[in-house]
């Protein structure tokens, strides 16, 4: 189970974090920079042509003092910088080369574009700096805190930063000018904004703005740079993984224990433990393998047993004729007359004809309990097939009064069957209820259009069966303890071959008690061609 749950965190986590990872593998980050360099060189590549064509007429030693003059008109950064200062791949600067407009995804963000007859190369920025969104986010709250300072008496300066405290939410205090030694930037920074920054160790800037006659330095400490803190996003991240594995171990063990259990029941099923069935749940996405594997298992079983009762069957009553073939043979030799000879070679025929009624009653069963041999379905009027049965089974028996009714509308419908099995259901139903009938036998053929389906009904006036022997009267070889099985002279093979008919044609075959007080079998038929498993 660890092995399956590990291959797919794996599997999961392994493309998530490939993707989320800023590399330039990534192709989320490839994608992402390619539609935003064709976005700028779209909006900008005429104006990067007109700097090109200022730049070209003018001496080289003008250009930068023109780039400067241009920057000042533009919102973004200008700049003329050779191009063995820029850390480019050759592929880069072979497309420059080119005449190509290159996107530069950095911090900040900028094109690039060579100035013809010259290794410079025209730099312009699309986005400002970070210490350009530093300045200009700051440069407001500044000025209005040295109006402020300005505005108030120096004396006073102490109970102002007392009330700014109040507001503010991080430290100010006012340093000395002798306790701050601002470097050659800084200063540079401060004649021309009035204040600069430092970047501490924990990566939140502290900043300083000069106060009014240069008495000091009004400092703001542990300003964020950023909103998003590390340590919280790394929290989330394992929160979210953690989640995620929990929602794939409790999809997985499941899936696993099914698995297992289905694992553990094919194993004891081939050991031989014909009863072993998995145990799988039945939202489990395994659950329709568990189920035909348990219908696999209870056909098997059902089979073998089948075949266990069928071969003990037969080996029964293949005893009785071989006993008389046996007896005849040892009293041949002491009969004395010819009408005894005679006498016993007719049991012996006899008895050989009931061996070979038995073997083909047997592999009539086989046949029909195999549905791979019978493959020769096609449409036939059900109402022929009957009438012909009807007729030459019933020559068969002069002294019993039988009927055969046939709904009209059946004589237009086909059946899709297997014509010789159904010549042998029909059959098998009509003299079974001709050998034990009285002296009436009635047999039907109707339609049912909502079920769109068949049904024969073959019923007598016999002795009828008992209500605990309805379902056994189907199995091979059952006896049954009734007046109907005192009169019974075949093996109990003919219903069961005509119950192995049905199912396999997906009809159903029932018997119960007729109005004219016998037995009634039911055989129900659907007019398309549903094999039953």
């Amino acid at each position: 189970m660890l092995k399956s749950f590990a291959g797919l965190w794996l599997l999961v986590f392994g493309p998530l974090f490939f993707l989320l990872y800023p590399s330039q593998y990534n192709p989320i980050v490839r994608f992402n920079e390619h539609i935003e360099g064709q976005r700028f060189i779209h909006i900008y590549q005429g104006t990067l042509r007109l700097i090109e064509s200022r730049l070209t007429i003018i001496p080289e030693s003008e250009r930068q003092k023109s780039i400067a003059s241009l920057k000042q008109k533009f919102g973004f950064d200008i700049r003329l910088v050779p191009l063995t200062s820029l850390s480019l791949s050759d592929k880069q600067k072979a497309l420059l080369q080119q005449g190509e407009i290159l996107f530069i995804n950095a911090e900040p963000e900028s094109l690039l574009k060579t100035v013809p007859q010259n290794d410079q190369v025209l730099q312009f920025f699309t986005d400002v700096s970070a210490e350009e969104k530093i300045r200009r986010g700051a440069q407001g709250s500044i000025y209005l805190l040295q109006q402020a300072f300005e505005n108030t008496p120096s004396q006073d300066w102490p109970l102002l930063l007392e009330q700014l405290s109040l507001t503010f939410s991080f430290d100010m205090e006012i340093i000395a000018p002798n306790l701050l030694n601002p470097t050659l930037d800084e200063q540079q920074q401060i004649e021309q904004d009035g204040f600069f920054w430092r970047e501490e160790p924990s990566g939140d800037l502290s900043f300083y703005a000069q106060l009014p006659a240069k008495k000091g330095y009004l400092n703001a400490n542990l300003i964020p740079m950023t909103s998003v803190d590390l340590s919280v996003v790394l929290i989330l991240i394992v929160v979210f993984v953690l989640l995620i594995s929990v929602c794939m171990f409790l999809w997985v063990y499941p899936l696993w224990r099914d698995l297992r259990n289905l694992l553990v029941a094919a194993s004891e099923f081939g050991k031989g433990n014909l009863h072993s069935r998995a145990e799988v749940s039945k939202i489990s996405v395994v659950a329709s393998l568990g189920s035909t594997f348990n219908q696999m298992a209870k056909k098997i079983e059902q089979l073998l047993e089948g075949q266990k009762t069928l071969t003990n069957a037969i080996a029964h009553d293949l005893r009785t004729p071989l006993y008389r073939i046996r007896f005849a043979f040892e009293m041949l030799d002491d009969s004395t007359s010819k009408e005894q000879n005679n006498q016993y070679r007719q049991t012996i025929l006899n008895s050989i004809d009931d061996v070979e009624h038995l073997v083909n009653q047997t592999l009539q069963l086989s046949r029909y309990s195999n549905k791979i041999q019978l493959a020769n379905f096609a449409s036939y009027n059900l109402s022929s097939i009957l009438e012909w049965e009807c007729h030459n089974i019933f020559q068969l028996y002069p002294t019993i009064q039988h009927t055969l009714n046939i709904e009209p509308q059946c004589r237009d419908k086909l059946a899709y069957v297997d014509k010789t099995a159904m010549q042998r259901a029909v059959s098998n139903l009509v003299i079974n209820a001709c050998k034990y009938a009285h002296s009436q036998v009635e047999v039907a053929l109707v339609y049912n259009l909502q079920a769109e389906q068949f049904t024969i009904e073959v019923s007598d006036d016999g002795p009828g069966i008992n209500e605990a022997d309805l379902e056994r009267i189907f199995m091979p070889f059952e006896q049954l303890n009734s007046t109907r099985a005192e009169s019974n002279n075949g093996y109990g093979l003919g219903l069961a071959i005509v119950s192995h008919i049905a199912r396999w044609h997906g009809g159903t075959i029932t018997a119960g008690r007729s109005a004219l007080g016998g037995a009634l079998f039911v055989f129900n038929l659907p007019s398309e061609h549903r094999c039953s498993e």
